[in-house]
Parts: C-alpha cells; sequence; structure tokens
C-alpha cells in the first residue's frame, strides 16, 4: 500500500502534465482500480494453481512492471495502461492475502486481526504520500514511479525469503469455479456484497478528489502529498480501534456510522477554498475511514463458505473492486458536466445509500460463521 499511496497523487499531477483538464486526470487515476477490477476472476484461478504465497509474489513483480511502464511511456495511455497494472498486481495479492488470513484466522478474533492488516495499509497509505513527496522535491514527479516498483519488488523478495510450508492452505474443493459460487451465494453478494462495494468505493474516492482539489486549489502536487501523508496518520493510529468494536458490538457499528459520516462530509466538500481549509478536509476523512479499518475483509472472510473461499472471494472482491474503480469515473463524469463541487454531493448521497444498505442487511447475513 505505501507503492500505490505514493503514486495515487501523483498519477493524476502527471496526466495534468500531459494537457488533460481534472476530468480526466481523475479518469487515468481510476485506471488503476479498473485494472484491479478486471483482475479479480481471474487471480482467483491464479490463486488456485499457485497458492497464496506465490500468487503475492507475482502480483509484485507485475506492479512493479505497471509503475515502470506508467513512466517509460512519457503519455496518457502509457500511463493509464501503468496504473491498470499496478491495480491488477493488487487485485492478485490482495485476493492471495485475504483468502490466506480467512483460512488462518478464527473467526472470534477475525475483526482484531483484519485491523490491524487495514492498519497496516493505512500505515502503508499514510507514509507512500510522504516518502513520494521528499522523492519529488529531491528528485523529481518521475521518481516517484521508481520508488512504487521498488517496494513492489522488496515485497516479492520478503515473500520468498518466507517458508514456504508455513504458509500452506487446503486446496479449495471449488477451484476455478468463481461464477458457479457467486450463483450460489447470490444472495449474500447482491446484499451486502453491494453495501461492501458503495464502502469500498466511498473510501477510495477520498483518495482521488483530495488530489483533484489540490489542484483546482492551485496546491503543488508535493504539498497535496505531504497533507495527504500526514493526515493519513490520524487514520492509522486508531485502526485497532474498529477491530475492538467489531468484536466486541458488531460489523453494524463500523460500517454504518462510518457510510453516514462519509455522506455529510462529501457534501460539504464544495467549501474548500485554500490548504488550511484543504488540511481540515483531509484530516476529516482520515478520522472517518479509520471507524471501519478492515470492514470488508471482514465481511468477505464472514461470508466465505468453507469449501470455495477463494472462489467466493473473488466474487465478493469483484464487487467491491467494482465500488473502488467505478466510483472514479462517477466523480469524473459528474465533474464534467456539474462540476467538483456537486460531484461530490452526488457521492454523498451514495454513502447514505451504502448506510441504508448495512442497516437492512447485516443483521440477516452478516453474522460470522464458527469455525
Amino acid at each position: 500500500m505505501m507503492a500505490e499511496g505514493a503514486l495515487l497523487p501523483i498519477i493524476p499531477a502527471t496526466a495534468e502534465s500531459f494537457g488533460v483538464g481534472l476530468a480526466t486526470a481523475g479518469a487515468v487515476a481510476g485506471a488503476l482500480m479498473l485494472g484491479a477490477l478486471l483482475a479479480e476472476v481471474p487471480s482467483a484461478l491464479i490463486n488456485g494453481i499457485l497458492g497464496e504465497r506465490k500468487a503475492m509474489m507475482l502480483a509484485g513483480v507485475f506492479g512493479a512492471i505497471g509503475a515502470l511502464t506508467a513512466l517509460v511511456g512519457q503519455n496518457i495511455l502509457f500511463l493509464a495502461a501503468g496504473a491498470a497494472m499496478v491495480g491488477a498486481g493488487h487485485s492478485l495479492f490482495g485476493l492471495a492475502r485475504h483468502a490466506f488470513l480467512a483460512e488462518k484466522v478464527p473467526s472470534y478474533t477475525r475483526a482484531r486481526a483484519m485491523s490491524i492488516l487495514g492498519g497496516m495499509f493505512r500505515g502503508g497509505l499514510a507514509l507512500g504520500p510522504v516518502v513520494g513527496a521528499g522523492f519529488v522535491a529531491a528528485f523529481g514527479v518521475n521518481s516517484v514511479y521508481f520508488l512504487a516498483a521498488g517496494v513492489m519488488l522488496l515485497v516479492s523478495l520478503i515473500l520468498f525469503s518466507v517458508d514456504a510450508q508455513s504458509m500452506v492452505c487446503p486446496p479449495s474443493e471449488n477451484r476455478g469455479q468463481s461464477w458457479m459460487i457467486a450463483k450460489r451465494e447470490k444472495h449474500k453478494l447482491r446484499t451486502l456484497g453491494v453495501a461492501s462495494a458503495v464502502i469500498a468505493g466511498i473510501r477510495t474516492i477520498r483518495m482521488i478528489a483530495l488530489p483533484l482539489f489540490a489542484i483546482s486549489l492551485g496546491i503543488d502536487p508535493a504539498t497535496a502529498s505531504l497533507v495527504i501523508g500526514l493526515t493519513g496518520i490520524i487514520d492509522f493510529a486508531l485502526f485497532y480501534l474498529s477491530g475492538i468494536v467489531m468484536d466486541r458490538y458488531g460489523r453494524f457499528w463500523t460500517s454504518v456510522p462510518t457510510l453516514l459520516a462519509f455522506g455529510v462530509l462529501y457534501m460539504l466538500f464544495f467549501t474548500m477554498t485554500d490548504l488550511t481549509t484543504f488540511a481540515i478536509f483531509a484530516a476529516l476523512t482520515a478520522l472517518v475511514n479509520a471507524l471501519s479499518s478492515g470492514i470488508n475483509m471482514v465481511l468477505g472472510a464472514d461470508l466465505a463458505p468453507k469449501d470455495a473461499r477463494s472462489e467466493f472471494l473473488a466474487g465478493f472482491r469483484l464487487l467491491t473492486t467494482s465500488g473502488n474503480a467505478f466510483s472514479p469515473y462517477v466523480l469524473s463524469g459528474v465533474t464534467l458536466i456539474f462540476g467538483l463541487g456537486p460531484a461530490m454531493a452526488v457521492m454523498g448521497g451514495i454513502s447514505f445509500y451504502g448506510a441504508f444498505m448495512f442497516w437492512k442487511f447485516l443483521p440477516k447475513y452478516g453474522k460470522p460463521a464458527h469455525d
């Protein structure tokens, strides 16, 4: 996540340097999520063939190639293609890691374990822009792509050094049958799966909208990256609280409050006018994001049947990644027609819808299975 955290503020700025507008810059940044979306179902098959450890190693190498592709082309098409490759690597890595933890972590400590993992995500997202800002100041914008590639290759090397036997999971009884499992589990997917897609998209919008607002306010990329990174420390500092709440009181008390709070904040984004208000909204959205650390990983693991964890998670993550992938394009489309402020108000309305879905369906489908 450090690699993605470093790239997210830089990709829109790079796109703008090629002469495109804010809407197109947002769409190019969204290519990272689109690549992750397209890779979700194939990732289940790759994970089934290679196993979790090798799949994660491959993902790191593929993502590094994507970061370098975005840099080498020096045009908008190569930038979008490279971002999509980074997203595809993230998808494969995420599915393999999710399946591994769903298998190894018992349900009664699942939320805390997933929240710790979510906290590591937030740590990476907080550290990435800060380190990226330093690289921009010292070596220029293009150096961040080398930084991201190096970090992803380092992850693959770390996994290579891990004892393979310590990461072995039982093979799936339905290997490669993702669509069949999705049909069998359709009631879970079309209710809590859709709600999880909403919360995924709403949280992603924070990392897309803030750099776009920075550009519109005339804040330079290095300063914007630094502010986003520093406020991300709030997100990182509170991640474990979410796991405690979920394990003790249930998943409802993280999902619904998060979406309600995001809805209110996004509808107020139009009041952002300068660096000070930019920093305030960056801090508030980081605080709200901390409330739901690990929620989608926990729900995916809760809902996944034991006979087809990877295959179910492919469908579940396809939905959540769809939220990640399409939310920037919804934002870009509405921005193109009405402007950035109204687009964020639309995202706020979608956030309220997600809160309603969790409120309605968590009591029915959201109870974790006993191990």
